[in-house]
C-alpha cells in the first residue's frame, strides 16, 4: 500500500470521525466566547492539551492545571508549563476543562453498522462478548484505522446446550465434546471462552478444566445447573448480568427479572464476600435490566432495580470487582448511549461517580491485561475525553464531551 494511499484513509477516518462525532455526543457545554478547539489531526502529528484538569484514574485526586503530552499513540509526559512541547504538535488549549481516560464498554454483542456509535458516546474499547464470523476482520481494519470504531477484545462463540438461543453457538452435547470445542476457541484467536445458559452441570465443569488448561480465561452467565458457588470455586473469570447470584436469591428458585421480585436479601452479603474472595469480575448490565423490567408493572420494575443496585452496593462494599457493560447489540438498548446510563445506574446503586467510571476505565483496562489502558499516566494508550465540568462532581457530564483522542489521534466535537 502506497504512503498516498494510507494518507488518504487516514483523512478520510478523520472526516468521517467528525462527522460521528457532531452527531453523538450533543453541542459542547463550553462557553459560546470560547475560541474554536484544533481542527483534528493524524496519529503521525504529536498533541500538546495545555491547562488542564487530569483525571488520571489511579485515584480521585484531579491534578490541575497540567500539560499533557501525545505523541506515537501514548500519553508522553504531564508536567507543568514548562514541559517541553514536541515540534509541530496540534496545541489544544484545556481553559480548565477535563481531561480523562476514554469510556471501555465490557459487554456488547457488536455489529458492523453499530461501531462508529461508540466512538460518538466517548467509547474507544469494547469486550465483545460473542464471537462471529467475520468479526476479527472488522476488528483488524478499525485497528488499521481504515474504519470508525472501538478497538475490539472478544469472547468466543458461546458453548452451550441445546435448544441453541444464538448464531454460531457451539453446541456441547457431552464432556467427551469439550476437548475439541475449546481447542477450536483457542485456535480461532479469541481471547475469552464464552459459557452460556443451558451448559449441563457436568459439562460446565468439564469446560472449566479443559479452559484451565489450555490457559484460556472463561467469561460468560452461569449455566441455570450450576450453583453459584461452584461457578465461584471453579475460577470464572468474569460473570455477567448477575445470573447465577439471582437464581440463588430468588425464594423460588426463578430466573431473569422474575428471580429478584422474590430475592432474599438477607444472602446478599456473604455472596458478594465470596465473590470478592473468589476475584470474579461482575458485570451486572443495570441499565439493560431495568429496560427489560419494563415488562413488569411499574411497582415490580422498581423492585427489580432496587433489589439489583442493591446487591450491587454489597459487591462493592466486599470490595468484589466490578466491570460497566451494556449488553448493547441485541436490540434492546441503544449502542454507545446505554453505557452513560450503566454508569449512572451503577452511581444510583450507591458508588461514587469515581468508583462507577473506574469500572469503565482503569478497572476495566486491567481485566482486559492492556497496559495503562484507562488511565491518564505517563506510557499509556492515549485515548482520551475533554469534558467541560467535572464528571466526578456529575457523572451525566461525560455525555457530552468537546473532543476525542484515540489512538493519539485528535478529534474536535462539532458546537
Amino acid at each position: 500500500m502506497s504512503s498516498t494511499t494510507i494518507a488518504l484513509r487516514a483523512v478520510l477516518r478523520q472526516l468521517t470521525l467528525a462527522v460521528i462525532l457532531a452527531g453523538g455526543c450533543g453541542e459542547s457545554q463550553s462557553p459560546d466566547s470560547a475560541p474554536p478547539d484544533a481542527p483534528a489531526g493524524s496519529q503521525s502529528v504529536p498533541l500538546v492539551f495545555e491547562d488542564v484538569n487530569v483525571i488520571a484514574m489511579t485515584s480521585d485526586a484531579i491534578l490541575p492545571g497540567r500539560t499533557v503530552v501525545i505523541s506515537d499513540g501514548r500519553v508522553a509526559a504531564i508536567g507543568d508549563r514548562s514541559i517541553t512541547r514536541p515540534p509541530g504538535a496540534i496545541v489544544i488549549s484545556g481553559r480548565g476543562r477535563y481531561l480523562l481516560p476514554a469510556l471501555i464498554d465490557m459487554h456488547v454483542h457488536i455489529r458492523t453498522p453499530d461501531v462508529g456509535k461508540y466512538v460518538s458516546f466517548g467509547i474507544t474499547t469494547v469486550r465483545n462478548m460473542w464471537g462471529w464470523q467475520g468479526l476479527q476482520d472488522l476488528a483488524t481494519r478499525i485497528d488499521r484505522g481504515e474504519v470508525v470504531g472501538p478497538h475490539i477484545v472478544s469472547a468466543s462463540p458461546g458453548l452451550d446446550g441445546l435448544p441453541v438461543q444464538w448464531p454460531e453457538t457451539r453446541v456441547v452435547m457431552t464432556s467427551a465434546d469439550v476437548p475439541a470445542a475449546v481447542k477450536d476457541q483457542v485456535q480461532a484467536g479469541w481471547r475469552y471462552l464464552k459459557v452460556y445458559t443451558r451448559l449441563s452441570r457436568e459439562n460446565y465443569q468439564a469446560i472449566m478444566a479443559e479452559a484451565r488448561a489450555a490457559g484460556i480465561p472463561v467469561v460468560g452467565h452461569v449455566p441455570l445447573a450450576v450453583p453459584i458457588e461452584e461457578a465461584l470455586a471453579l475460577g470464572q473469570t468474569s460473570i455477567e448480568h448477575l445470573t447465577g447470584y439471582e437464581t440463588r436469591f430468588s425464594r423460588s428458585g426463578r430466573t431473569g427479572t422474575l428471580a429478584w421480585l422474590d430475592a432474599n436479601p438477607a444472602l446478599y452479603s456473604n455472596l458478594a464476600q465470596a465473590s470478592a474472595r473468589a476475584g470474579v469480575w461482575n458485570c451486572p448490565t443495570l441499565a439493560i435490566y431495568s429496560a427489560l423490567a419494563q415488562q413488569h408493572t411499574a411497582a415490580e420494575h422498581d423492585e427489580i432495580v432496587r433489589q439489583r443496585r442493591a446487591f450491587v452496593l454489597e459487591l462493592h462494599r466486599a470490595g468484589a470487582k466490578l466491570l460497566a457493560g451494556s449488553d448493547a447489540g441485541i436490540g434492546v438498548v441503544e449502542p454507545g448511549a446505554v453505557l452513560h446510563a450503566e454508569l449512572a445506574e451503577l452511581v444510583a446503586a450507591g458508588l461514587t461517580p469515581y468508583q462507577a467510571l473506574r469500572a469503565a476505565t482503569i478497572d476495566a483496562g486491567s481485566f482486559l491485561g492492556i497496559a495503562g489502558l484507562g488511565t491518564v499516566q505517563q506510557g499509556a494508550p492515549a485515548d482520551l475525553l475533554l469534558v467541560d465540568g467535572n464528571p466526578l462532581d456529575r457523572i451525566d457530564r461525560l455525555r457530552q464531551f468537546d473532543g476525542l483522542v484515540q489512538r493519539g489521534v485528535w478529534t474536535p466535537a462539532t458546537r
